[in-house]
């Protein structure tokens, strides 16, 4: 078991680490490793219709891009020295393309944690992220923008039968097995017409408690229902498949709806 930790923005640094720390704790602690994926072309000269950047301007993005290097390496260094002695971690600096680095480094990796991309995030945080779920097929974590004490001792199932809710249950069953308690959510258009997931008695033979929790569906933004139902049952980690590549990017970066993914609630297992 590998996890790797994306740290690609200062103020959700700490969430991240956090994530893969209580991820590596409940899964015997496997070694995390941690890459900042650095920007190696200023982002505002990328055609030659944007021209040339003056001296003055690539001493300040390399100032920039130090910065943020050394802060985010600042922040690691903090959250290692309070682990215990048993968790490997190791610490990675890649300059280059974000989303081939990503990609490349989630594709050996078990499990890939980044944080919940935001509407106002550069284009490097989507980057990142589609590198990750898309180009990798990697299994991700959308750690929150919250604290939490446990991250995978409750998981909460968004039920809606696809291959990649299949991919996501299959990454996560080393927390659904160790659980002592598992909540299945499941939105219907009327009442009862979803049968019980199988894996919910499969669950129940190993010994684990599982809950069904059915609603009917009331209104279009689905996400926030599920949203809801999972922060009720008191899960801490919502396990999902992710949909097609334009509407879940659009639900990660703020769309004309709001949805679970939206706010800064539960981590997230999702896979393509």
């Amino acid at each position: 078991m590998r996890i790797l930790a994306i740290l690609d923005r200062i103020e959700t640094a700490t969430y991240t680490l956090e994530t893969a720390g209580e991820l590596a704790a409940r899964l015997g602690h496997p070694p995390i490793r941690v890459l900042h994926p650095e920007l190696q072309d200023d982002p505002d000269y990328q055609t030659p219709d944007e021209g040339m950047p003056s001296p003055e301007e690539e001493k300040r993005f390399a100032q920039e891009v130090s910065a943020k290097a050394d802060a985010l390496r600042d922040i690691f260094q903090k959250w290692k020295a309070g682990l215990i002695d048993q968790q490997a971690t190791e610490w990675i600096e890649i300059a280059g393309d974000i989303r081939k680095t990503v990609a490349r480094e989630a594709m050996n990796a078990d499990m890939t944690v980044l944080s919940r991309p935001r509407s106002s995030d550069p284009e490097a945080v989507s980057q990142a992220f589609s590198g990750a779920l898309y180009d990798a097929g990697a299994t991700v974590i959308v750690a929150s923008l919250q604290h939490h004490e446990t991250v995978g001792a409750h998981p909460v199932i968004a039920w809606h039968p696809s291959s990649a809710l299949e991919r996501a249950m299959a990454a996560a069953q080393p927390f659904l097995e160790r659980a002592s308690h598992v909540s299945i959510v499941i939105g219907e258009d009327r009442a009862n017409e979803v049968a019980e997931p199988p894996i919910a008695e499969e669950l129940r033979q190993k010994g684990v408690t599982v809950a069904i929790d059915r609603f009917v569906i009331a209104s279009s933004d689905v996400g926030e229902e599920i949203r809801q139902h999972a922060l009720k049952a008191g899960g801490d980690l919502l396990v999902m498949g992710a949909y097609s590549r334009p509407h879940f990017i659009e639900w990660l970066f703020g769309g004309p709806t709001q949805d679970i993914l939206s706010h800064a609630t539960l981590p997230i297992l999702t896979h393509h």
